[in-house]
């Protein structure tokens, strides 16, 4: 599957889905991923335990586990769950979970008046190297969580969590010099050692190496354009030094600024 990673568009990726085959009763279970994992209780009941606390779970609730959580579940002793699972991660991920209720303090969410929701677990493919069906799992994806934003949405505005704050400055400021992670915790307004933390958590990346993919991501876009030259695109996205645009550059992309205009110049005449 690594062409997934290669398209941009792709920034939540579908890792997995199924059925729970495997019930031992009371037994509990670790569950540590660097993804989230959503799940479905389709039948009977069990019990999670996020961060030391525990919670029940019944047919039709959901719950999602996140990213490198203290997570733990187990079946009911009388009536042994059955649930629906779907495991997923990416940069878009963290966002797309904030639209919801789900929080690492409140990570159930109540039946929804959504017919055969079960179904839209089956998402994910053994078979699913072609891009056109890993962008088929990723579509099947948000159709199964725009539920959860219609009828589990978040609060209020201020739930919104210190990363997603993060990462909207980031997106909005990459292209300024000056944006830094001193910048960001300040407009966050949270420590940076604990920005970090939570930041490298939730998204599997540092805030420095978010800025940095914001600002490759779009100098690959501006590279294209033989009209505006390499110093010109440095500048364009936060960099006040052509050489360590290129450093940088090489670094992510594995060549320079000057072999990636080549080497797409040379594909585009191959066509």
């Amino acid at each position: 599957m690594d062409n997934i990673f290669e398209y941009n568009g792709l920034n939540c990726i579908c890792l997995a889905s199924g059925t729970n085959n495997e019930n031992l009763p009371g037994k509990w279970h670790y569950r540590v991923r660097d993804a989230y994992g959503l799940y479905y209780v389709t039948k009977g009941k069990g019990k999670i335990c996020v961060d030391g606390k525990e919670y029940i779970v019944s047919a039709g609730q959901s719950f999602l586990a996140f990213p490198f959580s203290n997570f733990m579940i187990a079946a009911d002793k009388d009536e042994p769950w059955i649930y629906k699972w779907v495991e997923f991660k990416g940069s878009e991920a963290e966002l797309l979970v904030s639209q919801t209720g789900f929080g690492k303090k409140s990570p159930i969410a109540n039946k929804m008046p959504i017919d055969n929701l079960s179904s839209y677990f089956d998402m994910f493919s053994q078979d699913n190297n072609s891009l056109f069906k890993q962008c088929r799992e990723v579509a099947k994806l948000f159709v199964l969580f725009s539920f959860y934003i219609e009828f589990f949405p978040r609060k209020t505005p201020e739930n919104k969590s210190y990363t997603v704050i993060a990462r909207e400055y980031i997106e909005e400021n990459f292209q300024n010099v000056n944006c830094n992670v001193r910048k960001v915790a300040d407009h966050v307004k949270i420590d940076r050692t604990y920005l970090f933390r939570l930041f490298k958590d939730e998204t599997g990346i540092s805030v420095i190496d978010y800025i940095r993919k914001c600002r490759i991501d779009t100098a690959t876009k501006l590279l294209q354009n033989d009209h505006i030259s390499i110093k010109d695109v440095a500048y364009s996205v936060g960099f006040s030094d052509q050489m360590y645009f290129s450093k940088v550059f090489k670094q992510v992309k594995g060549m320079s600024p000057t072999e990636f205009r080549r080497e797409r110049y040379a594909n585009v005449i191959n066509i």
